[in-house]
């Protein structure tokens, strides 16, 4: 009778072992997030900045439809925002929106197709 080779189970079995070994020593989970996304106290992760959209048929900030003042004031409590708009954005509505923003005291990025409007924006 032929003797099983039974090396690949084996194998799996204890490197299995190892992986679960190293994952439960270590405490930093399996490393898919940065040193940045540290959870605050209370369970919650506070985001780095938040990402407005400029819409012709509005706003959305973090994903979710918003008006303007809902736009600052989420972006206040960040402190940072990068805006983006498509490009059929009423131009008036996207300085409205940086000039908010920046009365607001919040750090503005833009995105590369808005680079243009930044640089043209009227100064008040």
């Amino acid at each position: 009778m032929a003797k099983r080779d039974h090396t690949g189970r084996t194998v799996a079995i204890v490197g299995g072992v190892a992986l679960d070994r190293s994952h439960a020593t270590r405490g930093k989970g399996w490393g898919f997030r940065g040193p940045g996304d540290a959870r605050a106290a209370g369970g919650n992760v506070r985001p780095t900045r938040c990402v407005v959209w400029i819409r012709p048929e509005g706003f959305t900030v973090d994903g979710v439809v918003a008006d303007l003042p809902t736009v600052v004031a989420r972006c206040r409590a960040v402190g940072e925002a990068e805006v983006h708009a498509t490009g059929d954005a009423i131009t008036g509505v996207v300085w409205n929106t940086l000039k908010s923003l920046r009365a607001a005291g919040v750090t503005i990025y833009t995105a590369a197709n808005l680079e243009h409007t930044v640089r043209s924006e009227p100064r008040s």
